[in-house]
């Protein structure tokens, strides 16, 4: 089962994680994917593609529509899709912590782009080209505190699950401790480009790198100019929202 688990969602009622772990306890595979939006249930012999919810609201409220299908090749395609988007299982840890974010809905059902995921977007120095990969990219301090949740000084640092916005690829980086900075590897970093990360879950988080040329870069970096940042003092410009 595929569904949207991400902050925005669980923070604003769209989706209950306790709800999830029912599911989860009875043995049901439960994978997330940030602004999923897409109705598709396949089964052995029958698909359905539609606007329904698995919800209270879709079975009793909504005028809903939705086609069936017992074509073997739309079931295959159907089922195909689904399993390119399971790229995040959810385990009893990450219950845990979604559930500690949830907060029921109050009256209407709120938008998720009334309250965005957390957003960290910063530019990527010739400084980060380092390491053993060549990309290590490595946030200020304040951003690994006010974005990320980490601490220099933290005994035991995370591994973040990181999904790639444009590719869907989605990786495993272990936060790397050095003497004054942390660094975490971006496959696809390189000087001159702008990162752009979005908190999604616990130690789970999109990202995008834009490099200059590329579509919508111009407009990231006039906004990383001009946006205030109460907590940057020199170096690599960078800001939270």
């Amino acid at each position: 089962m595929v569904v949207d688990a991400s902050i925005a969602s669980v923070s604003t009622g769209l989706t209950n994680p306790k709800s999830l772990r029912k599911l989860h306890s009875n043995g049901v595979s439960v994978y997330s994917i940030p602004l999923l939006h897409a109705k598709m249930f396949a089964f052995d012999g029958i698909a359905f593609v539609g606007s329904t919810n698995a919800s209270h609201n879709s079975a009793n409220v909504l005028i809903e529509a939705s086609l069936s299908s017992r074509s073997g090749n739309v079931i295959k395609s159907v089922r195909d899709y689904i399993d390119s988007l399971c790229t995040d299982q959810l385990d009893d840890g990450a219950f845990d912590w979604l559930e500690a974010q949830y907060r029921p809905p109050r009256g209407k059902i709120p938008s998720v782009t009334v309250h965005p995921n957390p957003r960290l977007v910063m530019q990527i120095m010739a400084s980060d080209q380092q390491g053993y990969s060549g990309h290590q990219v490595q946030p200020p301090l304040g951003a690994w505190d006010s974005f990320f949740g980490v601490n220099i000084g933290d005994p035991v640092l995370p591994t973040l699950r990181l999904r790639n916005k444009l590719t869907g690829d989605v990786i495993d980086r272990k936060v790397v401790r050095h003497a004054l900075v942390m660094t975490i590897d971006i496959p696809e970093s390189s000087t001159g480009a702008i990162l752009e990360m979005w908190r999604v879950g616990p130690n789970r988080y999109d990202y995008r790198v834009i490099t200059p040329g590329q579509r919508g870069f111009t407009t990231l970096d006039r906004v990383l100019h001009n946006t205030a940042n109460p907590l940057w003092h020199s170096g690599r410009l960078w800001f939270t929202a």
